[in-house]
């Protein structure tokens, strides 16, 4: 599971902390000095742009992107007024006083891979009869290592594993140990996507993930059910888990979905209703059953797992276009949104 670095972006001070750390960063994974020096010019046009436009400043996350380390994965977001014209903003050369501008052409240009989300404050409605909103601006960038030219075929852009899937996880506030975990791992055109939650939070609820991650790590395609039993039998020694587990097979446009406690699972952009319904219990202490739901997977289709870290009342329909996006987009910006401070929070999306 990777490890997220994350700096808060409100004063220029900030923006050389963050450049300087992603930098330092970029340089154990292997960049060149080339690269190094665009990534500098990234940092800096994304700090400045949050301390000039985002009222109250921007949070700035550096990780690997999913699935390999031969690379950097940059994630920034704020709560800012917005971009009115997006298309218009990332040209070079355009700034608006009311929103980020500058530099976000060049931010495109220096980076593999480049996806963006904004919403303007004033024309998002308050989400879910709280004082959560949903305007403000999300920036995903990859930087590869290695060259497009020097990839792989299986590695070329698009076909990775990042940018087909996105996820966060996170500590409860004040803790080192993280007890939510996810796994996704692909087997002979079939691909097992699992969420945990560790019961409570810190060193305990992390033994309990990291035991249902070990057990999950040895699938080699056998039945999700017989998987799950196992899991329960893995985690007995543990204070338990609550964890959705869902096999994908896109040749067959099915997926096998199986759940026990309140690790959410949504589908979205399904013709047929879907809302897979987990069984209650803990892992490692109480099972009765665990049941194997089939469902119609089909192109377009996004799906969303996510612990009780994040609130179950955001809307996709609060934001328009999102399920098109990067899968990392739309899982930080739910992050962002909707994630609870009171505990251990991931959020899983594939597509």
């Amino acid at each position: 599971m990777r490890e997220f670095h994350s700096l808060t972006i409100s004063d220029e001070a900030q923006v050389g902390a963050a450049r300087r750390a992603v930098h330092r960063f970029a340089e154990r994974q292997g960049f060149g000095v080339d690269a190094l020096a665009e990534l500098d010019i990234v940092v800096q046009e994304i700090g400045t742009n949050a301390v000039r436009y985002a009222t109250g400043g921007g949070c700035l996350h550096w990780t690997t992107p999913l699935g390999s380390d031969a690379g950097l994965e940059i994630f920034y977001w704020d709560k800012g007024p917005g971009i009115e014209d997006f298309d218009r903003a990332v040209r070079d050369g355009v700034s608006t006083g009311g929103s980020l501008g500058t530099g976000l052409g060049a931010i495109r240009r220096l980076l593999d891979e480049f996806d963006a989300y904004s919403t303007v404050r004033g024309t998002t409605r308050r989400l879910s009869n709280t004082r959560r909103t949903s305007h403000g601006t999300a920036l995903l960038g990859r930087k590869w290592v290695a060259a497009a030219a020097e990839r792989s075929p299986g590695e070329a852009r698009g076909e990775t594993l990042a940018g087909r899937v996105g996820a966060w996880s996170r500590p409860y506030k004040g803790e080192d140990a993280n007890g939510d975990a996810y796994f996704v791992r692909e087997h002979k055109g079939s691909t097992l996507y699992a969420v945990i939650d560790g019961l409570g939070h810190g060193r305990g609820a992390r033994e309990a993930s990291d035991a249902a991650v070990a057990t999950f790590e040895q699938w080699a395609g056998e039945p999700l059910d017989e998987l799950l039993w196992a899991v329960h039998d893995a985690l007995r020694a543990t204070r338990g888990a609550v964890i959705g587990a869902v096999v994908v097979d896109r040749m067959r446009e099915i997926f096998n979905y199986a759940g026990v406690g309140n690790v959410e699972v949504r589908v979205l952009g399904s013709s047929e209703p879907t809302r897979p319904i987990p069984t209650n219990g803990t892992f490692g202490a109480r099972v009765s059953n665990i049941r194997v739901w089939p469902h119609r997977w089909a192109e377009g289709v996004r799906l969303v797992m996510a612990s009780d870290g994040l609130s179950a009342s955001w809307d996709i329909a609060s934001y328009p276009g999102l399920s098109t996006k990067d899968p990392q987009l739309l899982a930080g910006i739910l992050l962002r949104d909707y994630g609870r401070d009171s505990d251990d929070a991931t959020i899983l999306v594939a597509r």
